[in-house]
């Protein structure tokens, strides 16, 4: 396989950041999977997965969790019945909410899911993946965040539209891909004890598109490889404040 340019980009910022996973590349694939694996597979351990060099397949067929079908739109509940099982689970089971109306609040914050009945996603480490991906998901600790995060408004200052309250593979697959915006998961507290996330690691989401625009900002900006300095009048701007102070003193 001849290299690709995003292969680059995983092994430029898994060293600048000192990643422990490799960036995870994610593509919604629309038509029929061709999957014939009976392996049933949850994609919150996939994404932890892929990032330590495995590669998934993932559809309506294989899902293995039953909010994720919802989520990820390979079926849409519209049961009144099965809906309110949901809700009397996630409330009074997870206990992830004080009530019915605060967890309605937190869905009505969320887009719709699109139908993805007839789609699969596709999980691969970044540096092996054979095309480009619609999606690069870091699972990292909060200063390797920070860095991303630095570096997306690094060029034009627009902060991303983060939302940060919902299920894992809602946030930090569905809403991305959606929004075309950045976007930062916990994941969420369930998927974190069932898939033992370290305790330092979260996920930000990054649309692919924005990928190249990272890798131009990284010798350019403090979060990347560039020195911070002190022009030279505002040294002597605040040694000058520094020198009242002490004259008053």
């Amino acid at each position: 396989m001849d290299k690709k340019i995003w292969q680059d980009y995983a092994r430029t910022l898994k060293e600048l950041l000192n990643l422990e996973y490799s960036p995870v590349a994610l593509n919604c694939v629309k038509g029929h999977s061709g999957n014939t694996s009976e392996k049933k597979v949850r994609i919150c351990r996939a994404i932890l997965d892929a990032g330590k060099g495995e590669s998934f397949l993932v559809d309506k067929q294989n899902n293995a969790c039953f909010g994720a079908s919802w989520h990820l739109g390979f079926h849409k509940i519209s049961d009144p019945k099965i809906i309110n099982m949901i809700k009397k689970f996630v409330v009074e089971g997870e206990k992830l909410f004080s009530s019915y109306e605060a967890l309605d609040k937190l869905m009505s914050q969320m887009e719709e899911a699109p139908d993805n009945s007839g789609s699969y996603f596709l999980l691969s480490p970044l540096e092996n993946v054979g095309a480009a991906p619609d999606l690069v998901i870091f699972i990292c600790n909060a200063e390797a965040a920070c860095r991303l995060l630095t570096l997306v408004t690094f060029l034009d200052g627009i902060m991303p539209k983060i939302k940060i309250g919902g299920p894992t593979c809602r946030m930090s697959i569905i809403s991305p891909l959606l929004t075309g915006e950045v976007n930062l998961s916990f994941y969420d507290y369930t998927a974190r004890k069932m898939c033992n996330v370290e305790k330092d690691k979260l996920i930000i989401s990054i649309p692919y598109k924005k990928m190249p625009l990272i890798i131009e900002s990284i010798e350019k900006c403090s979060a990347g490889t560039a020195k911070i300095e002190c022009p030279l009048e505002f040294r002597e701007f605040l040694q000058s404040r520094l020198t009242s102070k002490q004259a008053i003193g």
